[in-house]
């Protein structure tokens, strides 16, 4: 399916972003955060760059499909946008719908809250139940 997303990794005043082509809605998203895990620090270390490295390792399954990006607003096909930070002692998630009016794009927030409240949420979400 092609979910396009930005995730936006911010942490000590830098923020780092990745485009991934597809599996961009909230249970993609989460697995895809997920994914990332075991190539990154282990929490409570968390260093923006190196996450948003790890989230490359951790989803990159060939050529295209997950890259680098200057940022979200540089894209006009997606369909959701995430923010992961470290607040809290845990990896943080603010997800963001993205829409597209008089050419513009805007977004509207979904959730804010830790990895695993967001996981939950979404599986929630996708079943209809919210």
């Amino acid at each position: 399916m092609s979910t396009r997303a930005v995730y936006s990794f911010i942490g000590d005043g830098e923020i780092h972003h990745v485009y991934k082509h597809c599996d961009g809605y909230p249970t993609g998203a989460a697995d895809a955060i997920k994914n990332a895990m075991p190539h990154a620090w282990p929490l409570p270390r968390f260093e923006a760059d190196e996450f948003a490295a790890a989230f490359v390792a951790g989803n990159k399954l060939g050529t295209g499909g997950v890259r680098l990006t200057p940022g979200f607003d540089r894209h006009g096909d997606l369909e959701y946008r995430y923010e992961i930070g470290f607040r809290f002692g845990e990896l943080y998630v603010t997800a963001y719908e993205v829409d597209y009016n008089d050419g513009s794009q805007t977004s509207h927030r979904l959730f804010a809250g830790s990895l695993d409240k967001f996981a939950s949420w979404a599986q929630k979400a996708q079943a209809g139940a919210i």
